[in-house]
C-alpha cells in the first residue's frame, strides 16, 4: 500500500490519535451500557417476565445504546488500525526515524490558536510507538 499524494503523515497521525481515542472511549460506553442493560434485566425480572411499557423501553434504551456504542467503538478501531498501518509505512520510508510534531486536536476558534498535542512517533522493529 502506498501512501496517496493527497495524505500527509500529519493527517495520518492526527487520525490515529483521534481513532484511538474514539475507540477507547465508546468501548468503554459500551461496556457501560451493557452493565445497564444487565442491571435493568435484573432488577425488572421476576417469575413473570412481565414488564411495563417504560421498563421495557428503559431495557431497549439500555441495549440498544450498547449496540451503538459497540459499532461506532469497531468503526474507530478500523480506521484507527488502518493509520497505524500507514504510520508503519512511514516508518520503512523513514527507515524507522522517530517523528516528534505538534498535532491540533482542536481547530482554531474565534481567532485563536488551536490547541496542539505534542507527539512522538517511533519505530521499534515493524511497531508504531506514540507518546
Amino acid at each position: 500500500m502506498t501512501i496517496q499524494a493527497f495524505s500527509s503523515v500529519e493527517k495520518i497521525i492526527k487520525a490515529y490519535l483521534e481513532h484511538k481515542d474514539r475507540s477507547i472511549q465508546f468501548g468503554k460506553k459500551r461496556m457501560d451500557a451493557e452493565k445497564e442493560y444487565n442491571k435493568l434485566l435484573t432488577k425488572y425480572n421476576g417469575e413473570s417476565k412481565n414488564y411495563s411499557l417504560q421498563q421495557a423501553d428503559s431495557i431497549y434504551k439500555a441495549y440498544m445504546d450498547m449496540i451503538s456504542f459497540g459499532q461506532e467503538s469497531a468503526k474507530a478501531e478500523k480506521i484507527f488500525l488502518e493509520a497505524e498501518h500507514k504510520l508503519r509505512e512511514v516508518g520503512e520510508i523513514l527507515f524507522e526515524a522517530s517523528i516528534t510534531a505538534e498535532i491540533p486536536v482542536t481547530p482554531s476558534i474565534n481567532g485563536q490558536a488551536p490547541v496542539t498535542r505534542r507527539v512522538t512517533v517511533a519505530y521499534e522493529n515493524g511497531l508504531v510507538i506514540v507518546k
